[in-house]
């Protein structure tokens, strides 16, 4: 810059001993009317008059080149000046600065009537106390969670209802999930329209209105589903969220409101090809590293399905690094996917389902439903009604139990950017907590199982050793799932110690 300045300085300076030159007093023709007297005729002055011809044409010409000069020095200025505004980067050490983010992810939010009836306060709805332990698993750069339902589809709290009565959750659902940490939500899935298109835009606004974005649905411009890129730590991140479970408030929908959620054939090479579209779209956009979450449906499956592992292998080989499904309510044991992807070797996270972290769901079948009703059995009835009464308890057992998980993302030097470490935190939902009777707002409380497992005593928060001992073993339980991850999911806070298993049971 000031280099700039002193070439310009010298530009003037240039000009004005030019303009001496040809103005001086010698350097002209003098008129001899002006030497006469008072009584003579003087002929008019014109302007160039006493200026010699030649060096007015070389005036002329200094006085452009050095116009020019100074024209260009401002707007060369002013291109410096706005660049100084930008945050100064040292471009010596720009390869010493790799960049990265973390990505956390948890399970499903469905909260039953009975959990918004105990959130229910003379001041509204308080949820915090539900998910207060689950901003801690979730810290990250960029979060994501499901969420299975709408949002005060009516306004002002009108008609509010759990999953299991509406699936119209009340508008402080939102406000918590923003404070929880949950920057974006997965979205399509079959409870998306389960009050209607209307109740679906309404639903995103309230969320959108609350910092939270969703994945899969719009209520604005149906061709940018799924195609969104957004920058977390430098890298460009795709989202996307495709649903194969279909449902009546889906079919009644007219044409054009069905495409504004991602809906996707429940067939292996159809998601596949769908979500191969959109990637393609995603990184001509500027993604690098792409999520794709899929609502597959299996409600109370505890393996996933040929259906489940035949979309997630095409998925991953389509280019996807992390996908992430939800539908079960239980949590599934997650795999590593290691595909050829041009050139390039790589590998996809794949979480089948991670459970449900904010939900009081329970199992229903209609063969329990039909053999319960029954007054007279026979024998054989007896026994498979025996057996769907233990399938159902250990289905509501399992719907208590959760993980969330932690992916530290980077940028190699070599420019690819891939998952470098994984974690993991087992989430056990605590119901009639030892404060209910002092404070209904604890009644439910999601817990990180690893912060009480190895107390020498009950921790107060649990109302009695039962459910203390529940907590132990859903940690145990959810340890034993991610351990089939081939070792590349470990416990959070695993790396800090000297082994994993310091506090397993």
């Amino acid at each position: 810059m000031k280099k700039l300045i002193k070439t310009v300085v010298r530009g003037i300076a240039h000009i004005a001993v030019r303009l001496g030159h040809i103005f001086r007093k010698d350097g002209g023709v003098r008129n001899p009317a002006g030497q006469g007297t008072g009584n003579q005729a003087r002929p008019r002055k014109r302007l160039v008059d006493g200026v010699d011809a030649d060096r007015f044409t070389q005036l002329c010409v200094v006085l452009v080149v050095g116009f020019v000069t100074i024209i260009g020095a401002i707007l060369i200025s002013a291109a410096v000046n706005s660049g100084s505004r930008e945050i100064p980067v040292d471009s010596q050490n720009i390869e010493n600065r790799p960049d990265g983010l973390t990505l956390a992810i948890g399970g499903d939010i469905m909260p039953s009537q009975d959990m918004l009836d105990c959130a229910l306060g003379s001041g509204g709805y308080n949820f915090n106390n539900d998910l207060s332990e689950l901003a801690g698993p979730l810290s990250g750069d960029l979060t994501i969670a499901g969420l299975c339902g709408q949002i005060d589809v009516n306004s002002h709290n009108q008609g509010v209802g759990g999953f299991d009565n509406g699936m119209n959750y009340p508008d402080e659902l939102a406000a918590a999930l923003s404070q929880t940490g949950i920057n974006y939500v997965m979205g399509a899935n079959r409870w998306a329209f389960a009050n209607g298109y209307d109740g679906m835009c309404a639903s995103i606004t309230h969320l959108h209105t609350n910092s939270v974005g969703v994945i899969g649905l719009t209520n604005t411009d149906a061709r940018k589903i799924n195609t969104g890129v957004i920058r977390r730590g430098g890298i460009g991140i795709g989202l996307a969220c495709y649903n194969c479970v279909s449902s009546e408030a889906y079919e009644s929908l007219t044409d054009e409101q069905k495409t504004y959620i991602a809906q996707a054939e429940k067939d292996p090479d159809a998601l596949a090809e769908r979500a191969a579209a959109d990637m393609t779209k995603m990184r001509s956009g500027g993604a690098e590293f792409i999520v794709v979450c899929v609502n597959w449906g299996g409600a109370s499956t505890t393996e996933p399905s040929e259906f489940i592992k035949q979309a997630a292998k095409k998925i991953a080989e389509a280019g996807a690094d992390v996908i992430v499904g939800y539908g079960p309510y239980v949590t599934l044991a997650p795999e590593i996917i290691s595909y050829q992807f041009g050139s390039v070797e790589k590998e996809c996270y794949v979480f089948y389902s991670l459970g449900v972290m904010c939900g009081d769901n329970h199992y229903s079948s209609k063969t329990l439903d039909k053999l319960t009703g029954l007054k007279k059995l026979s024998d054989a009835q007896q026994k498979q009604l025996k057996a769907e009464k233990q399938k159902a308890a250990a289905a509501n057992k399992a719907m208590t139990r959760s993980m969330t998980v932690s992916l530290k993302v980077t940028r190699a030097r070599n420019g690819s950017v891939n998952v470098e470490s994984a974690t993991y935190s087992p989430i056990y939902l605590v119901k009639n907590t030892a404060q209910s009777e002092e404070n209904a707002h604890l009644s439910y409380i999601a817990v990180e199982a690893a912060k009480y497992i190895a107390a020498e005593e009950r921790p107060p928060i649990f109302a009695d050793d039962k459910q203390w001992q529940l907590c132990r073993e859903a940690y145990t339980a959810i340890c034993a799932l991610a351990d089939q991850a081939e070792g590349k999911l470990i416990p959070a806070g695993a790396a800090e110690t000297d082994s994993q298993t310091d506090t397993r049971i």
